[in-house]
């Protein structure tokens, strides 16, 4: 179906070189895989004194492990019709103040768990997500990082990132940003072109972004991350085009490249998109290739499944090392591999567990006035899940799976363990997907557009039969 010649590029392909079977490949429905298993599988679960278990067995049995840590702030100052994110929108000041002084609670109540149990947390890395951090004022801002600063070391940290609104911003915002210790800022760009901006709702101009990309602001932070989305109501190649041009121009540290996912069923909000305004399904696949194909050739290396860093990043450093990990939040530069998540509806996963709070914000803040952590799902991995999740994580993330490792780590002959799975892989490789050595699977370049349909061969849950069934009848 695929062959390596017809692509002279070995970075990228070329536009003009996809096909049919191609555009249907690209666009079987899959997991993009944050976890494994993906979040649909977790169990329903209010079992505090698991999640308090799971917590002090991580940190007690890996004390040193460095850690991440996460705060979910769903507050936006105004609905995006693209969103699939858990967020609410509200500019009642009184009501997004009561929500952060619950999340500083949080924040009390894991420091208090770590004095209880005589623990000191490696937290090497903090996000703050949402929703809109920026949509929140200085004085809550600070009210948050002051309660961290209990049981984290911000002065030393990897990395303190922090998602950002450009529409709720003003330059002096990024000085009080910069003085909490965030390091890293990160601008919920989607695409350039007017029309689209009105079609999702977030009207913010080049002009304005460009503004925030000034030599004052930036030298304040080591990088600056781009979120772009591709299948958005009226995109067409052409103005996609353009916005890539135009995000090259701008020349950001980080860039993610993710498709939009109309689901108005599950999220009542995108009906505001008119589904004749969506760009045809044939055609996403050539945003994509065209948009990384530029991007590369821009100076940008290819990390993962669809992010992109320049060649000094750490990123990037890290990719060009096999080190990339990904957590719920995309590919990162593998510093830390275990997340903490504090607020509604954040997502942990460290050791061998992962839990998810409450949705619920009266729900959560209940919970957490009674002293409680909100959790709502969890899901403990046996040792099947933990093998299969790390050769998941490594042909994404590093587009490279050495098998002898695998046996020789989880003590299993790799061959016959994965029997069936290597049967589906091999007809992959026929069709240029992958490469087989003698201790190493290798995901091909243009295997790299397909690399979460490869690994969905490693997943029980799902039915994977069609995966690799890519030929016509």
């Amino acid at each position: 179906m695929f062959t390596e010649a017809v692509f002279q590029n070995k970075t990228s392909i070329k536009p003009s070189s996809i096909n049919s079977d191609f555009v249907s490949l690209f666009n079987k429905p899959g997991p993009y895989y944050s976890s494994y298993p993906i979040l649909g599988e977790w169990k329903k679960s209010t079992d505090i004194y698991l999640y308090e278990n799971a917590l002090r067995e991580f940190a007690l049995e890996q004390p040193d492990r460095p850690t991440y840590l996460y705060l979910h702030i769903p507050y936006c100052a105004k609905l995006c019709y693209y969103c699939s994110c858990r967020i609410r929108i509200s500019n009642n000041r009184t009501r997004i103040n009561r929500f952060v002084k619950s999340l500083i609670q949080e924040c009390n109540m894991l420091e208090q768990f770590f004095v209880k149990n005589k623990i000191k947390p490696n937290i090497k890395e903090i996000h703050l997500g949402g929703g809109t951090p920026s949509h929140l004022t200085v004085d809550e801002l600070g009210g948050i990082v002051n309660s961290l600063r209990q049981f984290v070391d911000i002065d030393n940290l990897d990395e303190f990132s922090m998602e950002i609104d450009p529409r709720t911003v003003s330059s002096k915002d990024f000085d009080y940003y910069a003085s909490f210790g965030v390091d890293r800022i990160s601008f919920g760009v989607q695409d350039f072109d007017p029309t689209v901006q009105k079609n999702i709702n977030r009207v913010q101009t080049f002009e304005l972004i460009d503004s925030l990309m000034e030599e004052n602001i930036r030298k304040q932070f080591k990088g600056v991350n781009f979120d772009l989305l591709y299948g958005l109501p009226g995109q067409t190649l052409r103005t996609f085009r353009e916005t890539t041009r135009l995000t090259k121009l701008l020349s950001p540290e980080r860039i993610t490249l993710i498709r939009y996912s109309h689901i108005p069923k599950k999220r009542k909000h995108m009906k505001m998109i008119r589904e004749d305004d969506l760009p045809d399904e044939s055609v996403l696949p050539h945003m994509f290739v065209e948009a990384t194909d530029s991007l590369i050739n821009g100076g940008y290396s290819w990390v993962g499944i669809d992010h992109f860093a320049k060649k000094d990043d750490q990123l990037a450093i890290a990719k060009e090392k096999k080190e990339v990990y990904r957590n719920f939040g995309g590919e990162t530069p593998g510093f830390t591999k275990d997340i903490i998540c504090l607020g509604p509806t954040s997502t942990s996963s460290f050791g061998r567990y992962y839990f998810q709070a409450t949705d619920d914000l009266q729900e959560y803040e209940r919970q957490i006035n009674n002293g409680i952590f909100p959790i709502s799902k969890g899901y403990v991995l046996n040792e099947d899940d933990k093998i299969r999740r790390e050769c998941n994580f490594e042909l994404q993330c590093n587009q490279r799976l050495d098998t002898a490792s695998i046996s020789e780590k989880y003590n299993i002959n790799f061959s016959s363990y994965f029997e069936k799975e290597i049967g589906e892989l091999k007809n992959l490789e026929k069709n240029g997907l992958l490469y087989f050595s003698k201790d190493q699977i290798e995901v091909t370049t243009v295997g790299r557009y397909f690399v979460r349909h490869i690994c969905q061969i490693f997943d029980t849950f799902i039915d994977n039969s069609s995966v690799y069934q890519v030929h016509g009848p």
